[in-house]
């Protein structure tokens, strides 16, 4: 009977125990509510787990009470109490780094946690903090180390970017771009953001150098979106919105400028139209009249999907952008396919293609500063009209220069550029752990440059009009050919690759040039012209040769090292100079996989790094050590049988010695993680050594020559670089992330030919090479001082320079160092919230410790006898009741009264950018998503350059071009991303 009631009561327990049991489901999401597929479940404690399926649902069994584990890789790990409910939705917050993500490290990949050099990996969800703009130019901020500038921000503008300090002063200082194994010249204009997957920047020599001749600026390797097997996606992504320009300048208005005018020169005969505009009391405001709210739109769309056979990818792109100056535009079409196929078990194939056509209009602005839009729209006098009483463009300007709106409205200048670049790869496993890969592929660009200036734009230009046509072609052809084993004995891991490549570049080019010619017909009939030349062609080819070998060995998965060495030859270098060799070594300790370090559970990942090598630079040109020929000219021509005739004479001299430009760089290295990667960043600490730099050198007068292109001294780059990304806050529906970096470079010449300290006053030893040597400004002469201005031949109210030697004269000698062109330090600072659907964002950059000189202030900050000028100078200008210290008198032969060679126009440059606000909302995966069968939507709204803290009072504080810039913009941009 007791042994009954014993089974009994058993029972009733266990059946309990079984009956509070429930089956667990839900779904589990990234932080952007994109599911995860092959999540884990684990309870807690125990064995038991499950995974997520391809729409990243699970189920598992449990009961109230339990811990449910949930994790992803490079996630951090979220830990739940069951409760009542049965349905448990998970949302993953990224960690502050994914020590398991395999990244791009040239002809091969590599777990993060193996890296020994310096490689940032960038992510494409970052480069959505630049809505409008390149690929390129979405990089700013998002490397230390990596300073990128804006450049231009005309439609179609690329960025500018430089990897740990300018090493080079003729040979260029961008990086080398590889796109899926293809090197990519003039940025990453010509590729679409969407299409790309990562992006790894390899800054030291150990990372860069297996591309030899070619690294000394670091590398940009992009790899682009493929297939993945499993479910098919679609993306469609759509943004737009519009520009307005920023910092317009705020110059005199008609009367200002008729009242200031007309004191200096009391006897100016103004123009009938120049008196009818002021007896009305109209004012031309020039900037006004050639500008214009800008429109920005972009569209994309991919396919992708796959499965163990084969897996592709199709991404559609359109960009379309109208300028803030009128009639400015850029679109671009590009089609990009990747296709990969596993064919047999030792064979895997794949192709790569990308085309891509674009068209640039009316950008006036590089060429021809001196009479480009935004210059001529600022130093046009305010008291001219557009239009004579005729209804003509008014061409009565002082300054000679071009009516602004005629060259908005009558330039005609496209340049159109189509490009097509791809590659096949076969990929053989002959033997288990070897694999032989020979990647081959191919560019062919075309582009046109065609132009017209139309009579009617001013006096500047050819009265009967003036039509040029530029034709380009460029051909690539390129086979890399690398054999890689991997084996493992023991607690050793190895991999050895070898390579060999070889390379063909041509170029050919056409122009023809015509004047006096048809205004209808324009560039398309230049044999109607009167007038005809200079018309010519060019055509020139270059090769490259590269033999190059790496090896990665790792005991234990804490001590690693990297041994990597290229050779390369290049047919741009003299017989017995072509060939260079480019070594490097790298050795890694993860600190934290030792038992001493294992024991402290805040410290996640610990790892010291050091590296050390050679790299080269090559970009000086074809043959650039030969001496060319020219036909015709001055010192050429020559009489024959009592006619002119045609002769050849030689205008550049030799340099069979003329070699590579090579950087020695060593650095050291410190990546951290804490609190399951919370906390994560990296130090790094470098010196580059950039040796035999090319400069053209002064010849003697009796040589013939002016110059010789020759390998001359030394630049030291040093710099430290910080970067830190923390995860702030997850909670159940909140997650905040942040991101910092700082970067700091000091650059020096340590070194010129011949022992010379410098060179024509333009190199220093000792200084940077982006250092201003200037005359000193110290204010203007005040009356008490007239006596002492006298001496200079100047007058109370003229600007007063610093006399060094105190002789009495001003010149050269008396320059001085004033500061440097380019920042010290720079970086960014992010912050991303989530709250449920919604994510907000907030992107600052910034940079500091330098000057900009303002060429726009020598001719807005000082009277000038043909334009306009500040209403801050117009009020604040020299004069005996109010004697100013900053702007001279309103005088004519005033010296030094623009500031011109002096400091007087040197600003601060130090900004800090807000580049990016934004605010989006993902719609969760309700009925609604399902009905229209989308796993992800999300809208958002953002405006990029909301507000930048500066004292530079130009255009753009990051542009390049001072005196004739095209002006910054605010943009306000909304979108959708939908996911199928």
């Amino acid at each position: 009977m007791e042994k009954k009631i014993f089974l009994l009561l058993l029972s009733v327990f266990f059946s309990g125990m079984l009956s509070a049991q429930v089956n667990i489901s839900g779904l589990i999401t990234d932080d952007d509510n994109i599911p995860l597929s092959g999540a884990a479940v684990m309870l807690k404690g125990t064995k038991t787990g499950a995974s997520t399926d391809a729409d990243g649902k699970y189920t598992i069994t449990a009961k109230k009470g339990d811990v449910l584990e949930f994790s992803f890789i490079g996630m951090i790990k979220k830990s739940i109490t069951v409760g009542d409910e049965k349905v448990i939705n998970v949302r993953l917050a990224s960690s502050a780094v994914n020590l398991d993500e395999v990244v791009a490290i040239g002809y091969g990949t590599l777990k993060k946690s193996d890296l020994t050099g310096a490689v940032t990996s960038i992510k494409p969800e970052s480069l959505a903090n630049a809505k409008v703009g390149t690929a390129g130019s979405a990089l700013q901020g998002l490397a230390a180390g990596v300073f990128v500038t804006t450049g231009s921000v005309k439609p179609g503008g690329d960025a500018s970017i430089i990897i740990r300090g300018q090493g080079s002063l003729r040979a260029g200082n961008a990086p080398l771009y590889i796109v899926d194994g293809m090197p990519v010249e003039g940025g990453l204009q010509d590729l679409s953001p969407s299409d790309i997957e990562s992006i790894e920047i390899l800054k030291d020599a150990s990372s860069a150098s297996i591309y030899g001749s070619r690294g000394s600026n670091g590398v940009i390797l992009v790899t682009t979106k493929k297939g993945t097997k499993g479910k098919g996606k679609v993306t469609f992504n759509a943004t737009g919105g519009t520009q307005r320009m920023l910092n317009k300048q705020d110059l005199m208005n008609a009367q200002q400028y008729y009242d200031l005018s007309s004191t200096v020169f009391p006897d100016y005969k103004w123009t009938s139209e120049e008196l009818r505009l002021l007896s009305k009391g109209q004012t031309t405001d020039w900037q006004d009249a050639i500008t214009e709210d800008g429109s920005y739109r972009n569209y994309n769309l991919s396919v992708s999907g796959g499965n163990e056979k084969a897996a592709h990818y199709l991404g559609v792109d359109w960009y379309d952008q109208k300028g803030t100056i009128r009639n400015s535009s850029f679109n671009k079409a590009t089609v990009r396919y990747n296709l990969d196929a596993q064919t047999t078990d030792w064979l895997k194939s794949g192709v790569r293609f990308n085309v891509s056509e674009s068209s640039l209009k009316n950008i006036n602005e590089e060429a021809d500063s001196g009479y480009g839009t935004m210059f001529s729209a600022i130093s046009s006098q305010p008291t001219a009209p557009i239009f004579t009483d005729e209804g003509e463009y008014f061409d009565g300007f002082l300054n000679t220069k071009a009516n602004p709106v005629a060259i908005v409205d009558l330039l005609d200048r496209t340049t159109q550029k189509t490009r097509a670049v791809g590659s096949v790869y076969f990929e053989i496993q002959p033997i288990k752990n070897l694999k032989i890969r020979s990647e081959n592929g191919a560019e062919l660009e075309f582009f046109n440059v065609n132009s017209y200036e139309d009579g009617r734009m001013g006096q500047h230009y050819a009265a009967g009009g003036h039509a040029t046509k530029f034709a380009g072609k460029k051909r690539y052809l390129q086979t890399e050919n690398t054999a890689t084993y991997t084996f493992e004995f023991g607690e050793h891991k190895l991999s050895a690759m070898g390579g060999f490549s070889a390379s063909k570049t041509e170029y050919e080019n056409v122009t023809a040039d015509s004047k006096n010619l048809s205004p209808i017909l324009k560039y398309n009939n230049l044999g109607g012209a009167k007038d005809h030349g200079p018309n010519g062609s060019y055509a020139v080819a270059s090769t490259l040769t590269s033999f190059y070998s790496r090896i990665n060995y790792s005991l234990s998965e804490r001590y690693l090292a990297t041994l990597t060495m290229r050779a390369d030859g290049s047919s741009r270098f003299a017989p017995g100079k072509q060939w260079g060799f480019f070594p490097s070594a790298a050795v890694a300790w993860r600190i934290s996989e030792e038992e001493f370090i294992k024991s402290v559970p805040a410290i996640s990942n610990l790892k010291l790094r050091v590296s050390a090598g050679m790299l080269g630079n090559q970009n000086i040109g074809d043959y650039a050590y030969a001496s060319t020929i020219s036909q015709g000219g001055e010192w050429a021509d020559y009489v024959f049988g009592g006619e002119l005739a045609t002769g050849s004479v030689q205008n550049t001299i030799s340099n069979p010695d003329l070699t590579w430009e090579k950087a020695q760089q060593f650095d050291i290295g410190l990546d951290f993680g804490f609190l399951d990667n919370r906390i994560a960043g990296s130090i790094d600490v470098y010196n580059k050594k950039n040796k035999d730099l090319l400069w053209l050198v002064p010849l003697p007068k009796e040589s013939g020559f002016d110059s010789s292109l020759t390998n001359v001294g030394q630049i030291d780059n040093k710099g430290i670089e910080f970067t830190i990304n923390t995860v702030n806050v997850t909670g159940k529906d909140f997650l905040w992330t942040t991101g910092f970096n700082f970067s700091y470079n000091k650059n020096k010449i340590t070194e010129l030919y011949g022992g010379k300290m410098d060179v024509n006053k333009s190199l220093f030893v000792g200084h940077p090479i982006n250092e201003y040597y200037l005359l000193k400004s110290q204010g203007i002469w005040q009356q008490n001082e007239a006596a002492e201005a006298a001496r200079y031949n100047a007058q109370p109210g003229d600007r007063k320079v610093y006399d060094m030697g105190n002789d009495g004269v001003i010149n050269g000698e008396d320059r001085n160092f004033a500061g440097v062109s380019t920042p010290k330090f720079y970086g960014s600072f992010t912050n991303t919230l989530k709250y449920k659907g919604f994510d907000f964002i907030t992107f600052f950059t910034y940079a500091g410790g330098h000057l900009i000189n303002n060429s726009l202030n020598q001719y807005l900050n000082a009277y000038n006898t043909w334009g306009n000028m500040s209403k801050d100078y117009y009020w604040n200008y020299w004069t005996p009741d109010k004697p100013s210290n900053v702007y001279p008198a309103p005088r004519v032969g005033s010296p030094y009264a623009n500031g011109d060679g002096t400091d007087a126009n040197l600003q601060k440059g130090d900004y800090i950018r807000l580049r990016n606000i934004e605010l989006g909302y993902t719609l969760a995966p309700d009925s609604f998503i399902k009905k229209i069968r989308s796993t992800n939507i999300r809208v958002f709204f953002s405006v990029q350059n909301l507000f930048t803290a500066t004292d530079f009072t130009g255009y753009d504080v990051e542009s390049s071009d001072r005196t004739n810039p095209y002006p910054n913009a605010r943009s306000f941009i909304g979108g959708i991303s939908m996911n199928f």
